[in-house]
């Protein structure tokens, strides 16, 4: 009985630690910390919609929700708010899992409102025959249906397999694709494994791409798992080395990335020779030993000036986040500062929220782990710092944030017909109006740079938005 009553406790303990909210410190600024789904269940197990299995993608939609896929074959929507799962797709029947293969890269319709399009990369096949399937689902606003092949038969592994899915300003979609653990592959034109490859949204072959009729857009990859935007118009890739050489990039078209002749820079004898001979494309910072960087988001947020205006990149080997700082030419590397180590454990996953809020999955402490209490989505907010208690987090939103000439506040039911108030953050009233339905657009046209508070009249607290 007395070991029971130790076991009983123990877990109250562990169930309070484990919801309590903490903070953390990036720089001099501090962040709250909270989790949006925790990854219960049994070790090992496919927890299904009671937890949380190995999350690799994670998407905040314009439909308020975080899109997710798990490695063992479901996509669920999480409501950030609500902390509620809906699984849309489940594929575990399909998708072969072992090792680092499974359902791994997603992407949205860019224009998702309107055209409610999902895009998803898995492995499937068998043990001594896997590949690759690249798959377009419609959303009819309970499940992912119509399934369209858009590309199949890639030559997989258990790892190397990339997966990473991006989409490109004029439409056309980047797919990473990885060496499958076959070196002779990357270099080969006639293979579509060690590549980015580039394709239109139904799957065809852009016209434009550097060789007529072929998908490869750059070759010579290892392992791409981060594929990002700059507001510079550059993308930009996280790749993974062997033993050295872990490599952030500069994705440029028709170019060789060295695998497996070279790794890193253009440093060695036979480096340089290969290099000049085949139109190889340096890293712009290489990493040894190895810390196995994963996905990239560019990030804008002054009220984290230790992060604004930087990549940031969630690593695995080193668990940690690396916020990257890149010269006016877009080649080149001010800096890097790494933070969170040690902190969450492995980060496999980053994207942000409407109100600048990061979301991380963490993928547990070593790449075999499988305790799914270990694979949690988690997001940190920034703390309000002008003298007023942000309250309203859960009941008001602003988007965006921060704001241009004209944004948006949403908001409850039950806060229609309020009086708001813009105040700037020495308390000065900047202007003032009423709430007239949960949905109102607000003309900042007037507002001069700089952070302010939303209160709602009858409400302790305020919301903190910047222009």
């Amino acid at each position: 009985m007395k070991n029971l009553i130790i076991l009983l406790l123990t877990l109250s303990s562990i169930s309070l630690n484990t919801q309590a909210q903490m903070t953390v410190t990036v720089g001099s600024t501090t962040l709250d910390v909270d989790t949006v789904y925790y990854g219960t269940g049994s070790a090992g197990a496919f927890t299904g919609n009671n937890g949380m299995d190995i999350p690799w993608e994670i998407l905040y939609g314009p439909d308020d929700h975080l899109w997710v896929t798990e490695r063992k074959g479901l996509i669920s929507r999480i409501d950030p708010i609500t902390k509620t799962k809906s699984v849309v797709l489940n594929l575990s029947s399909t998708v072969y899992q072992n090792s680092e293969s499974g359902l791994l890269g997603m992407a949205l319709h860019p224009d998702f409102e309107n055209t409610p399009e999902v895009f998803i990369a898995y492995t499937y096949g068998g043990f001594s025959n896997i590949r690759e399937r690249f798959v377009k689902y419609s959303f009819d606003g309970t499940n992912l249906v119509n399934p369209i092949v858009l590309l199949e038969d890639i030559i997989g592994n258990t790892t190397h397999i990339g997966c990473r899915i991006h989409f490109l300003p004029d439409n056309t979609i980047l797919f990473s694709t990885g060496d499958a653990q076959n070196t002779s592959l990357p270099q080969n034109m006639n293979s579509l494994s060690g590549k980015i490859l580039r394709m239109n949204i139904d799957g065809s072959i852009p016209a434009d791409n550097p060789i007529p009729g072929n998908y490869v857009y750059s070759y010579g990859h290892r392992n791409v798992q981060g594929i990002a935007s700059h507001p510079n118009g550059k993308i930009y890739l996280s790749e993974h080395g062997a033993s050295t050489d872990d490599e952030f990039q500069v994705l440029e078209v028709n170019r060789n990335y060295g695998w497996p002749d070279v790794e890193g820079f253009c440093d060695l004898g036979g480096e340089q020779t290969f290099c000049q001979a085949n139109n190889v494309l340096e890293p712009i910072a290489v990493w040894t030993p190895t810390i196995a960087p994963s996905d990239m988001v560019y990030y804008e947020n002054p009220l984290i000036p230790e992060l604004d205006g930087k990549m940031l990149m969630t690593v695995l080997k080193d668990k940690k986040l690396i916020a990257m700082e890149l010269g006016a030419d877009g080649t080149s590397l001010v800096s890097q500062t790494h933070y969170l180590t040690n902190t969450f454990g492995r980060l496999r996953d980053i994207c942000i929220g409407p109100q600048k809020e990061i979301y991380i999955a963490t993928n547990g402490a070593s790449w075999s782990n499988t305790n799914p209490n270990t694979h949690n989505i988690i997001v940190l907010k920034t703390q309000d710092t002008g003298g007023v208690n942000e309250t309203m987090n859960y009941e008001v939103s602003i988007l965006p944030n921060p704001v241009g000439d004209q944004f948006k506040v949403k908001c409850a039911e039950n806060l229609v017909n309020s009086s708001y108030r813009i105040l700037d953050l020495s308390g000065r009233l900047i202007f003032e109006g009423k709430i007239s339905s949960t949905e109102i657009s607000i003309d900042a046209s007037s507002l001069a740079k700089g952070v302010y508070h939303f209160h709602i009249e009858g409400m302790s607290g305020s919301k903190k938005f910047v222009k």
